[in-house]
């Protein structure tokens, strides 16, 4: 399973580097992030790389994200991952909300000397894009199915 999601992961970031081939357009982004329940909450950074095809109801995104959780020890510890989604968005010029669906990474280390885990799992979300000349805006809502750590996610973001 961890490697049918790595490859999923790779394909859909190659798909992204082809891109111009299919007359789409790449859209880099960045975006905060709020777990719900990895180390009992945590806030993190993160960026996405999106293929937005125009005239097609169906975008791609990859995005990474890592977290900054506060595990009260001194060794530190750490919460992050990598997803590849499908969005399937209604024909909306302006605000343009979304379905999501796509596979997950996350690897969790408690700190210490606690062992290291990295899990995969998949994703279901709802988001909405927000198209304007220069710059956009999203937001998006995903439950990841990623054992043990079955969580809550939110994104809020701007796209270049």
């Amino acid at each position: 399973m961890k490697r049918r999601t790595t490859s999923v992961i790779w394909a859909l970031g190659g798909l992204l580097l082809v891109a111009p081939g299919v007359q789409g357009q790449l859209n880099p982004g960045v975006h905060g992030a709020r777990a719900t329940d990895a180390f009992g909450g945590s806030y993190g950074l993160g960026v996405s790389l999106e293929l937005d095809i125009p005239l097609f109801p169906v975008d791609f995104l990859v995005a990474g994200e890592t977290f900054f959780p506060d595990c009260g020890n001194e060794d530190g510890c750490s919460f992050r991952g990598a997803s590849a989604d499908v969005h399937l968005a209604l024909p909306v010029p302006m605000v343009q909300p979304y379905a999501a669906a796509g596979v997950v990474y996350r690897r969790t280390d408690p700190g210490g000397s606690a062992e290291v885990l990295s899990n995969q799992g998949f994703a279901l979300g709802v988001g909405v894009n927000l198209r304007a000349l220069v710059l956009g805006g999203y937001a998006e809502v995903r439950y990841e199915f990623v054992d043990p750590d079955d969580q809550w996610i939110a994104r809020v973001g701007i796209r270049f």
